[in-house]
């Protein structure tokens, strides 16, 4: 009698060369916790050990369920028989239909990397199960002419978790069956080698790196569970999942993958079953970066503010009945009838959508810039029309290079007709296992097997979307939906139209004041001002000295009143020539406004100063000439002079800008009149035309003529054009009768521009200020939760400290330990209270605080970062004497966020020795470094709420130091930089404030 024998590559047959990659592979083992009913499932890659660790806290395994389960292939998920038992469930938790059908998500192991280790321990059995640990090298699984009985599996239990030599015994379990397998000649001498080698790269200590790596994932606690892969070393290609095409815009395959594994985007979504988090560590340090950040995907404000939504149900006919809304406006009950069964029941059941879509181009859309931004950078990256089956994503659906219902294929043809794009839609189809049982997934993830039941739901919703297009979006205007979809669709353009002439012609104006600006600012860094003041002054002084010459005292004396005379006309047209006009016919930034504060200030200070002072040398030089040259020049005359020219220019500016106005009202009335004029021609010529139209008519001869349709069709063709204009004209007067013009209680003209300037800066400053708000907002929320969370658990910490200190009493050794843990913990409970201020001032007091203090905290928070980057952090006698009066908690993070910059900034420095200095004096405290300048313009606004020139700075931490040191009758300013130092802060007590 024959029998099938199987070699050991049907398992790579089955698992790594039939899944889709690395991101699938991992999507698997996360359907495979979801059976197990974890809530946790975590992914950690530590790069510098080529090592990937995957954990859950579910059900896990016993030994017997490992073997029986995990090692048999093709064990039944659903059924049960006299050999094998279902799968065990947490009765504490709803039941969760199972995702894991294949049994092949342990096979697509292989794809991640070579070998895995796996550790799992069972939870919520009959009785305490120990931990379970194998190991599993999967070139094995490659060799040709290797049956399955040939390979050994290592498999071993422990009380707690292993440490590295409790691993290296299984390693050398495995080879020991390596130099078996040699020794009989069933591998080569070349695949002993590689396979050894790579047994050797796998260095791995479960119970240290447990405590290391973030998250409550410990089985050493008889009441947890789980498992744990530890894969190593991983396959290269998990590094191009992960990082892409550093110059394209679009998602990862892992972010394509792995975010969106439940729907987290529909308003009134089910609440996901699995916390899912994939933590990058690229070095030693600690840091890592969460590839799963779930605030990359659509969330349901998002999905709301959308253009149009569609929501709705297709029957186990196939028709949809639903809700559509255009334009977040105009709601339809919309039927779209499909034919394509015959009007019989389909094989893939009913299944509801729930689709949001968002306009190509911003001047189509109602979503306002910013969210529009947002949200289509979302769409780029992750828009597509994702399946979930129980509320677990189907792969490769959502991912916008899968096709499936030829959305973008059928749009390159004709847009009109096919007006949908995957990169503009997002949102859901909701299958169940119960409902659509006959869509079937296959093995290897790549969506569902193409039977009767897909290429059903395929043309129900390629249907679907081509009616909706014919019904909604048809730019013929040929249904009523559709016409109000162009109407709104030609409101929105006219807007963005205005907007983008009215930008355009603000841009130019716009970049020369800001040039002129930034000119300014250079100009008076370099100290340009004072050299071209002096280098006037010298050509004037020049040019006395030639008088000396001169024998005529008449001409001498006339001479040197047109020097002066020239002189002041020099520097006053320098004057005007380094002045910036206030902005108008476009609005700033609030940044930029106050860049133009500074400027006025400064420039009022140049007038003050320099210009002053050029003015009184100007009049001590004309005083000194006449008395060298013993020349007696009319005061009245100079004063004369002095007024012409104060009135010649006077004159010559105000004429000049007359001039401007009355073109710029004879420009305003020439189109208007221009306009008015064509307005009245194409009525008169609509008139005639329909005059005109009376010699076709044959009223007498034709029996069905009638006179009532015939005249209301003329009156419309009259009136339409008549509406058109007066409605053009009428718009036109109210613009000109809502001109403002009048003055101010200190005689100021105010004219509607500086109204609307000040309008549209008001905006501005308002949309700059959303973002902030919503970050602050968002921050705020989490800051609950977190103390919250933190509360009881500070609350224990004190209590045991308390006990500690009694222990610290009668035991020397204690005492210092006692201290050290006291010390952080108050700098710990410090920062927490911060979260709630109130708390702050109920639970604790101020105290005296050495400056020193501080210093030994800032150390202990950076010294690795000072040490990596070669930072000497030095402080003087001064700072080491001064103790300040206050809450830890206000100055510590003020210092914190001190030092921070200046690591940052003296990174970004040319200077080799970097040094960071702390000061005090009894007029304040001074933390200074030699990193980057800040430039003139920069001093006030680095302290401004979200202006940042770090790259990705968030421009929070100054606005919230100066805010939180005010409240404590405390003030942080730029200070002039201390020798030997670039920039300068300075903290100092305010006397004009009292405390309560």
């Amino acid at each position: 009698m024959a029998k099938f024998k199987t070699r050991a590559r049907a398992l790579d047959l089955l698992g790594r060369q039939q899944i889709a990659g690395i991101p699938t592979a991992i999507n698997e083992l996360i359907k495979n916790a979801h059976d197990a009913y974890a809530d946790n499932f975590d992914i950690n890659l530590i790069r510098k050990d080529n090592l990937l660790i995957l954990r859950d806290d579910g059900l896990g395994m016993t030994r017997d369920e490992f073997e029986s389960r995990w090692l048999t292939i093709g064990t039944e998920s659903k059924f049960v028989n006299s050999k094998t038992n279902l799968p065990p469930i947490d009765s504490s938790k709803p039941i969760r239909p199972i995702m894991g059908e294949k049994g092949i998500g342990r096979l697509a192991i292989a794809s991640i990397g070579k070998q895995v280790l796996i550790l799992t321990k069972a939870k919520n059995r009959e009785k305490n199960y120990k931990i379970v640990a194998i190991l599993i090298n999967w070139e094995l699984f490659e060799l040709p002419g290797i049956n399955l009985e040939d390979i050994v599996i290592p498999i071993k239990e422990f009380d707690f978790l292993p440490d590295e030599s409790e691993i290296n015994i299984l390693k050398e379990e495995v080879q020991i069956s390596l130099d078996l397998l040699l020794k009989e000649n069933i591998i080569s001498n070349a695949d002993f080698a590689r396979i050894s080698s790579t047994l050797n790269t796998l260095k791995v200590h479960p119970s240290e790196l447990n405590e290391n790596l973030v998250g409550d994932f410990n089985l050493n606690d008889s009441k947890k569970g789980g498992t744990f892969f530890y894969i190593s070393p991983v396959s290269e290609n998990l590094l191009f999942d992960i990082e892409g095409n550093k110059d394209s815009k679009d998602a990862t395959k892992i972010e394509k993958m792995l975010i969106g594994f439940h729907n987290t985007m529909t308003p009134s979504h089910p609440e996901p079953i699995i916390d899912i988090n994939f933590r990058d560590y690229k070095g030693d340090d600690g840091t890592y970066t969460n590839l799963i950040d779930k605030e990359q995907f659509f969330v349901p404000e998002e999905f709301e503010l959308a253009d149009h939504h569609f929501n709705g149900k297709f029957d186990e006919f196939g028709q949809f009945r639903g809700d559509v809304q255009i334009y977040r406006e105009k709601r339809y009950d919309h039927i779209v009838n499909w034919s394509g069964n015959n009007f019989k029941p389909t094989d893939c059941g009913s299944f509801e959508i729930n689709l949001a879509y968002i306009q190509g181009q911003l001047k189509d859309s109602v979503v306002d810039a910013e969210n529009w931004n947002l949200i289509t950078s979302k769409a780029d990256k992750f828009g597509g029309l994702y399946i979930y089956k129980d509320n677990i994503r189907v792969l490769p659906y959502g991912d916008s290079d899968y096709d499936f219902l030829d959305i973008e294929k059928n749009r390159t043809k004709r847009i009109s007709t096919y007006f949908f794009s995957y990169r503009r839609m997002f949102g859901t189809i909701n299958i169940t296992h119960l409902d659509n049982g006959r869509l079937i997934e296959k093995a290897g993830r790549e969506g569902f097997i193409e039977n009767k039941a897909y290429r059903q739901l395929q043309a129900i919703l390629k249907n679907f979307f081509i009616q909706l297009a014919a019904d909604f979006f048809d730019t013929q205007g040929k249904t009523p939906q559709s016409e109000f979809y162009n109407e709104k669709k030609e409101q929105r353009n006219g807007f963005y139209r205005a907007l983008e002439r009215r930008d355009k012609q603000a841009k130019g104006k716009k970049e020369k004041f800001l040039k002129e600006l930034e000119t300014f600012f250079e100009n008076l860094q370099q100290q340009k001002f004072e050299n071209v003041l002096n280098n006037i002054l010298s050509e004037g002084i020049d040019k006395l000295n030639d008088i000396t010459y001169l024998k005529d005292l008449d001409e001498a004396s006339q001479k040197i009143v047109d020097i002066e005379y020239e002189l002041r006309q020099q520097i006053s047209d320098y004057k005007k020539n380094i002045s910036v006009s206030s902005p108008k016919g476009f609005s700033i930034s609030k940044n930029a406004r106050r860049d133009f504060d500074n400027y006025l200030s400064e420039y009022r200070v140049l007038s003050e100063t320099l210009f002053k002072n050029i003015y009184s040398e100007i009049d001590n030089l004309i005083s000194d000439f006449s008395e060298k040259l013993n020349i007696e020049i009319s005061k009245r005359k100079r004063l004369e002079n002095a007024v012409e020219f104060i009135s010649t220019e006077a004159i010559k500016i105000n004429t000049k800008k007359k001039a401007e106005t009355t073109e710029v009202v004879a420009d305003v009335s020439k189109k208007i009149k221009e306009l008015t004029n064509q307005l009245m021609l194409d009525l008169d010529f609509q008139i005639r035309s329909v005059k005109d139209n009376f010699k076709t008519l044959s009223i007498n001869e034709t029996e069905d003529f009638d006179l009532v349709i015939e005249r209301q069709k003329m009156e419309d063709e009259i009136d339409l054009i008549s509406q058109r204009n007066t409605h053009v004209m009428d718009r036109i007067i109210r613009q000109f009768e809502s001109f403002y013009l009048d003055k101010d209680e200190d005689g100021n003209i105010i004219t509607n521009d500086q109204i609307s300037d000040a309008l549209a800066e008001e905006l501005d400053d308002l949309r700059e200020r959303i973002q902030t708000d919503v970050e602050l907002s968002q921050l705020g929320l989490a800051v609950g939760i977190l103390h919250h969370e933190f509360s009881s658990t500070v609350k224990s910490i004190r209590s045991s400290i308390r006990d500690l200190k009694a222990w610290s009493d009668v035991n020397e050794k204690l005492e210092g330990v006692y201290n050290n843990i006291k010390v952080n913990f108050e700098h710990l409970d410090g920062y927490l209270n911060l979260f709630t201020p109130l708390n702050r001032r109920l639970n604790k007091k101020r105290e005296e605080i050495k400056l020193m203090e501080i210093k030994s905290f800032l150390i202990d928070l950076f010294s690795s970062r000072f040490q990596r980057h070669n930072i000497l952090f030095k402080h003087t006698k001064g700072f080491a004497n001064q103790k300040i009066l206050g809450y830890r908690s206000t100055f510590y993070p003020v210092f914190v966020n001190l030092i921070d910059n200046a690591i940052y900034w003296l990174n970004h420095s040319n200077n080799e020795d970097k040094i960071i200095r702390l000061h005090a004096d009894e007029s304040g405290i001074y933390v200074s470094n030699n990193g980057v300048e800040i430039s003139i313009q920069d001093k006030e606004r680095i302290f401004s709420l979200g202006f940042s020139r770090k790259n990705f700075g968030r421009g929070m931490g100054l606005s919230i130091s100066r805010e939180v040191l005010e409240a404590e009758n405390y003030s942080i300013i730029l200070d002039n930089p201390r020798e030997g130092s670039n920039v300068t802060f300075k903290l100092s007590k305010q006397i004009d404030k009292s405390y309560e």
